[in-house]
């Protein structure tokens, strides 16, 4: 519903607020903390502010546009009229909505991860309900069952490309950062799929970028790496802390481990 009243562009620049979202409920279920005082709280804030800020750009500014890259598409697709009222923003908040909802379903992994560590079952599981869900919303909006077929056309290939990639290997991938990173860095790599959307947009679809759109992605972008920037150096932190405390203890017990090792070498004699 966002798509149709957007475009890809915008629905993939929107997606980069998947950290920034995923941080904050992270941040109130205690995953994550914030220290104002640091310069790594700081970062946090400022990627915050600029994801904010790119998102307000995407719903409220539009922008001249960018003609494609290919006169001739790939894929017959004719490009539909970028409305800049209210369908735009209704379309944008739709989409923050959805990624709202993601973020929310990256957080829940960590404790579903807990509880059953086999990744490949828990992949299972999430694609079971998935589908079960979306067939009920399927039939309560689709009643014409013969738009449900399937020709020999894209929209096969859009499926069978969700399906193995964009679903069973997304969720078995993303399951298995978060175990070893956690949920924030997950989101982080979001930013990347802006730019391989806006050029197989423009390249394969003809579809016209708006500058209004790709200003707020640069912003959405920049917040995101500055929180990454705020998380990693608080890694660092921890590390170099608890280096001394680990020296420290293997200090303390090495003279005892050489003790035992000279007693049991006594004992054999």
């Amino acid at each position: 519903m966002s798509l149709k009243r957007t475009s890809a562009t915008v629905g993939s620049a929107a997606t980069n607020s998947i950290p920034v979202a995923t941080f904050l409920l992270a941040l109130l279920l205690r995953m994550e903390s914030v220290k104002l005082r640091s310069r790594s709280g700081l970062a946090k804030l400022a990627g915050v502010t600029l994801c904010l800020a790119g998102v307000l750009i995407i719903a409220f500014y539009a922008g001249p546009s960018i003609r494609p890259l290919a006169r001739n598409p790939v894929f017959a697709h004719k490009p539909h009229s970028v409305s800049t009222g209210s369908e735009w923003i209704k379309g944008t908040f739709l989409l923050i909505v959805a990624c709202a909802t993601l973020s929310l379903w990256i957080v829940l992994q960590v404790p579903l991860l807990k509880e059953y560590p086999n990744k490949l079952m828990a992949t299972a599981l999430q694609c079971l309900f998935g589908a079960l869900q979306s067939f009920v919303v399927a039939v309560a909006f689709e009643r014409d069952f013969t738009k449900w077929k399937l020709g020999l056309d894209i929209g096969l290939l859009a499926v069978i490309y969700s399906a193995f990639l964009g679903t069973g290997a997304l969720m078995y991938l993303q399951a298995w950062c978060a175990e070893m990173r956690g949920p924030v860095f997950v989101a982080m790599w979001s930013p990347l799929a802006l730019v391989f959307t806006i050029f197989c947009s423009s390249f394969f679809l003809g579809e016209i970028v708006r500058l209004g759109s790709i200003l707020g992605g640069i912003l959405l972008i920049g917040g995101l790496y500055s929180l990454l920037w705020g998380k990693i150096k608080e890694m660092d932190i921890k590390i170099t802390s608890a280096v001394p405390g680990e020296i420290q203890v293997q200090a303390d017990e090495s003279p005892r481990h050489q003790k035992i090792e000279e007693e049991e070498l006594t004992s054999q004699v």
